[in-house]
């Protein structure tokens, strides 16, 4: 009885925790695109320092603290960045979720197999740039730099502000990342900036999170770390009715229910998963689940035994 209680205990943490992760990544959206389209040629500290702290920037930047602090978080808790403080990443929620609010048009999502190729390619290309020091490319795919080059290059304009340009940013000390400031004229980089915002936004509407596990290279690294973090979404084997309601919410894809994994190297712990799961059967925790009934094994002599 008193197991039975703790299980049904988890599932108002899980939901305060959702709730939780959603204020913060929207505050941070709104923070940085508010700071650095509306400010009068001074951004804002709290802008600042939500810039400063964007991977592949301090990546650029030589701010190893911040890289090694974000692998610390990564390796403990999972993907956090990629849910709370990445601005992309809280685009492709929104986008996401906006064609799936109405009844009519839920549009479930369906576990997919990673594509570890096309995510590998596309971290090695943008590590060679960084290195030989070709920026276009990593300022094209990092989700910060991106969302920064839309806010600078249009939003400013819709709304009357002056660009800033790379050597004002610098004068003023509000460079974030100018090693990796695409040089071109207001209109190139409006256009840059509106086609990746709208590509991206498509994706996440048709896929969730797809752009995030398959071209984002900061995805891709914290990735591979988190696949070792201490806590990770697990499924509990006694508990799972295979009502898939969890593949159903998960925008990362990446719960394949038919051999209850979490791919703890997509999933951005936004929680959507335990909220939707009414039979307690997700759990984030640093253990593992170990079944109270073993599974019956084929073995080479073709004889049953217990696991």
């Amino acid at each position: 009885m008193s197991t039975g209680r703790h299980e049904a205990s988890r599932r108002p943490l899980y939901r305060t925790l959702r709730w939780g992760r959603i204020a913060v990544s929207l505050a941070a959206l709104a923070i940085l695109t508010f700071g650095l389209t509306l400010s009068a040629g001074e951004i804002p500290g709290a802008t600042r320092i939500l810039a400063r702290v964007q991977i592949l920037p301090a990546v650029a930047g030589f701010s190893i603290v911040i890289f090694v602090a974000w692998l610390a978080v990564t390796l403990t808790f999972g993907r956090l960045y990629c849910s709370t403080v990445c601005p992309l990443g809280t685009v492709q929620d929104i986008a996401a979720r906006l064609p799936r609010m109405s009844r009519r048009d839920s549009r479930p999502y369906r576990y997919s197999r990673p594509l570890q190729p096309m995510r590998y390619t596309v971290l090695v290309a943008v590590l060679g740039c960084l290195m030989a020091g070709f920026m276009t490319v990593p300022s094209i795919v990092d989700p910060y730099t991106a969302w920064e080059r839309f806010c600078l290059a249009c939003l400013r304009h819709i709304f009357g502000e002056p660009p800033l340009s790379a050597a004002a940013e610098t004068a003023s000390g509000d460079a974030f990342v100018p090693a990796l400031t695409i040089a071109m004229s207001s209109v190139a980089g409006a256009v840059v900036a509106i086609a990746t915002v709208c590509i991206v936004g498509a994706l996440a509407a048709r896929s969730g999170r797809s752009f995030c596990n398959t071209f984002c290279p900061v995805g891709t690294t914290l990735g591979i770390v988190s696949r070792y973090a201490i806590f990770q979404m697990d499924i509990d084997t006694d508990l799972c009715t295979n009502c898939r309601r969890c593949v159903d919410a998960c925008k990362s894809s990446c719960i394949d229910i038919d051999d209850h994994i979490v791919d703890s190297s997509r999933c951005v712990v936004c929680f959507d998963c335990t909220d939707a799961c009414r039979d307690n059967a997700i759990r984030y925790t640093p253990g593992r689940k170990q079944l109270s009934i073993p599974m019956m094994q084929q073995t080479d002599d073709s004889k049953l035994v217990e696991s």
